[in-house]
């Protein structure tokens, strides 16, 4: 049964009892206002009528006449006292009809207090066990979260990695076929060179070989810095949470600076940029989320502070 079924049982039981008793308190009213008398066999008046008796006969008559008078006035006080008994035992039965309803009230009120006390325990352990698995269910999820972005972090470490490293083996690659196509016409050279020429051609071959290898170095540095600065647009596009104010035909020159070994340490937004202030703020942003830059493989055209165009044509 439920607690309130339990306390509307309660007040039912308390309420057919005080009726009850005030019942009762009201038949022994009812009893009591009753005038009870001693159930006497009634005598009969005896009436003397004297004439001319003697004075012994008179006092006789007084005296018996003195004590019928007695008997009646002893008849009197003993309906009092008994009267006088029956209020005394009717207010006796209504004082401890009165305490025992003031003492039920008092129960019923200690069981409600009670009941109301259990209640609010019980309401507050319920709220105290949902706060404890509202913060259990708010740890995992953070927790989740966290193992998610880490993965998140490693896949695409994992990925810039890799890109690097089909980058160099491309710039190896290149490297080869280069090499190897300035041995065929180094080769080619010295078979067309007559005997007579074979000194000045030997010359003209170094000078050609010099002459290319610098052509070479300067072409792959320029084709490193741009494939640098390419990779480095790349990271902080796929990092770039773009606002919904971004209109297509943004661009905004950036200046990043870093470290040796990559780590960014600093990024703004130069001129020209004609980005608005939200734009502007996702691009720093995007650039600080990159954290480190590229480093191994483009030492030779590390700088301190790199200025590029950050371009978003929609």
């Amino acid at each position: 049964m439920s607690q309130r079924g339990q306390a509307v049982k309660d007040n039912l039981s308390a309420l057919a009892l005080a009726l009850g008793v005030h019942l009762l308190i009201a038949v022994f009213l009812l009893i009591g206002s009753w005038d009870w008398e001693p159930f006497e066999a009634q005598q009969v008046p005896v009436r003397v009528t004297l004439v001319d008796q003697a004075p012994g006969a008179r006092d006789e008559a007084q005296r018996q006449q003195a004590q019928q008078e007695r008997q009646e006035q002893e008849q009197a006080e003993e309906r009092a006292r008994r009267q006088a008994e029956q209020r005394e035992e009717q207010a006796r039965l209504q004082r401890e009809a009165d305490a025992r309803a003031e003492r039920e009230q008092q129960e019923r009120q200690r069981r409600e207090a009670e009941r109301q006390r259990r209640a609010r325990e019980l309401e507050q352990q319920r709220a105290e066990q949902a706060e404890r698995e509202r913060l259990a269910e708010l740890q995992r999820q953070r927790e989740l979260e966290r193992q998610r972005l880490e993965d998140e972090r490693r896949r695409e470490e994992q990925a810039r990695l890799q890109e690097l490293a089909e980058l160099r083996q491309q710039r190896e690659q290149a490297e080869r076929e280069r090499l190897d196509q300035e041995r065929r016409l180094q080769a080619l050279s010295e078979r067309r060179a007559a005997e007579e020429a074979e000194r000045e051609a030997a010359e003209e071959a170094d000078r050609l070989r010099l002459a290319n290898e610098q052509a070479a170095a300067d072409a792959r540095r320029a084709t490193l810095n741009e494939e640098y600065v390419a990779t480095i647009r790349e990271l902080i596009r796929r990092n770039w949470n773009r606002p919904p104010t971004t209109q297509p035909g943004v661009v905004c020159r950036i200046r990043v600076v870093q470290i040796p070994g990559g780590e960014i340490i600093g990024a703004e937004i130069v001129s020209p940029c004609n980005a608005d202030a939200a734009t502007r703020r996702s691009i720093t942003a995007a650039v600080l989320r990159v954290a480190f830059l590229p480093y191994q493989g483009y030492e030779s055209v590390f700088a301190r502070e790199i200025d590029f165009d950050f371009i978003y044509d929609g």
